[in-house]
């Protein structure tokens, strides 16, 4: 079930013209204390408890398997929290894009050789 739900958003992802709109969807996935891999991180934290819970050496083990995929997920989400970055992708506007070109062209006309 959430196989499918993290897929159907991959789809919007992939069907997106919008950098804006990418970076919404990115932010379900990414945002720190409530995205999909802090989600997950909390998952694979109450996993570790779980196993932790057997009177096994296996269980022990698996404790800390799964706590290093938490602090993965969590390491991961940290590196790669780009919606700002993602938005920055977009086209700028015809009139920011003059404004540089204009500043640009007259700094060019005042080098003096």
């Amino acid at each position: 079930m959430y196989g499918r739900q993290v897929l159907a958003l991959t789809d919007q992802l992939n069907g997106t013209t919008s950098y804006e709109h990418a970076a919404v969807l990115t932010d379900q996935v990414l945002e720190p204390t409530d995205g999909l891999l802090e989600r997950l991180a909390e998952f694979f934290e109450a996993a570790a408890e779980k196993a932790k819970e057997a009177d096994h050496d296996d269980g022990f083990d698996l404790h800390y398997d799964l706590e290093d995929a938490a602090s993965t997920l969590r390491g991961l989400g940290e590196d790669l929290h780009v919606v700002d970055r993602m938005r920055a992708l977009a086209p700028r506007s015809p009139a920011r894009q003059a404004t540089k070109a204009t500043v640009t062209g007259s700094s060019i006309g005042c080098r003096q050789r």
